[in-house]
């Protein structure tokens, strides 16, 4: 596979006009649609786009082997029990998936189906008892425990390699959906200083008078009377800052930016644990079994990650779900 770099720099793309078109739609929708009304908005960010879905594409090369999610493969596959706390959690995750349901409704697809599947690690530190080799057991030895929680299924697709030109597409997806959280967490900041800038005014206007609810404009800050001045400039000058940022072509220059280096905003890579079936990190010399899984990173300074797997299963096995471990309707 030719490296992101390269491809930029012969011109190569596997995506067509049209959904590098509406790659381009969905960020500005997810994050400011007011943005299209700036001239030119979609065309300045339609390359920047097409190179970070090329270069979206190449990190599918870091998905691990598919999890086989039938009845029997909770068994036979130990990553999965290592992922599930039980039978049961894996058969709700198949029941409340609207991707599958999608799927599986539609009759001309394959009887084999191929998902994607994204969920958060969680590490934590306890104390826990070890068997030692002359039989003994030890107590509060310090353990690290891997977990994985708010399991979803964010697409089904009929074969392993449409799945893995898909998955490039999706990690786009998820990109945009952080790229437009990290611009409401500015705009809910910019409010907070607002906010806090009027109490200070207030605080400044009534200087020398006694207030009855004077506590309540200190807000969370407790700036002396005397700092006040210096205070306010401060949150003027990092007020005008966002505004510049928050600003209709502030915003579309923040896309440009991200979009024409992909890289660092947008990571992926293989990594590895070995695990007992609880979940204790544990070495394969003393039976820890070895998961591979993928790990998708957003961001720069608040960097989010999340774990990824494909998996396969099929409409019987979505059937043998149902029937052992039945979930109702809600």
């Amino acid at each position: 596979m030719m490296s992101f770099f390269l491809q930029r720099w012969l011109g190569a793309c596997p995506w067509p006009r049209q959904d590098v078109a509406q790659a381009v739609e969905r960020l500005i929708d997810q994050v400011d649609p007011k943005v299209r009304l700036l001239p030119r908005s979609e065309q300045q960010l339609q390359r920047g786009v097409r190179d970070t879905l090329r270069y979206a594409g190449e990190l599918t090369s870091h998905l691990p082997e598919p999890l086989d999610f039938s009845v029997a493969g909770y068994s036979s596959d130990r990553r999965v029990g290592l992922l599930f706390a039980s039978p049961d959690s894996l058969s709700r995750l198949l029941h409340d998936s609207q991707p599958l349901h999608d799927y599986f409704s539609r009759p001309a697809n394959p009887d084999q189906a191929y998902v994607l599947l994204v969920m958060q690690a969680q590490t934590r530190q306890r104390l826990g008892s070890q068997l030692l080799p002359d039989g003994n057991v030890q107590n509060d030895v310090p353990q690290q425990v891997l977990s994985f929680a708010q399991h979803r299924i964010v697409a089904a697709y009929d074969s392993l390699p449409l799945l893995q030109h898909w998955a490039g597409m999706e990690a786009y997806n998820a990109l945009c959906r952080d790229l437009a959280r990290r611009v409401g967490q500015s705009d809910a900041y910019r409010q907070q200083l607002e906010a806090e800038r009027q109490r200070v005014l207030l605080r400044l206007a009534s200087s020398g008078q006694t207030l009855v609810n004077a506590g309540a404009l200190r807000g969370g800050h407790d700036v002396k009377d005397a700092d006040l001045p210096a205070r306010l400039q401060a949150l003027d000058a990092e007020l005008a800052l966002l505004a510049a940022g928050l600003s209709l072509p502030g915003k579309l220059d923040y896309l440009r930016q991200v979009v024409r280096q992909p890289q660092q905003h947008l990571n992926a890579a293989l990594e590895s644990a070995c695990l007992d079936r609880m979940g204790v990190v544990t070495p394969e010399h003393d039976g820890g079994i070895r998961l591979d899984f993928g790990v998708l990173r957003l961001g720069q300074d608040e960097v989010r990650e999340r774990v990824v797997f494909p998996a396969r299963l099929s409409r019987q096995d979505v059937q043998q779900w149902r029937q052992r471990w039945p979930q109702g309707d809600n």
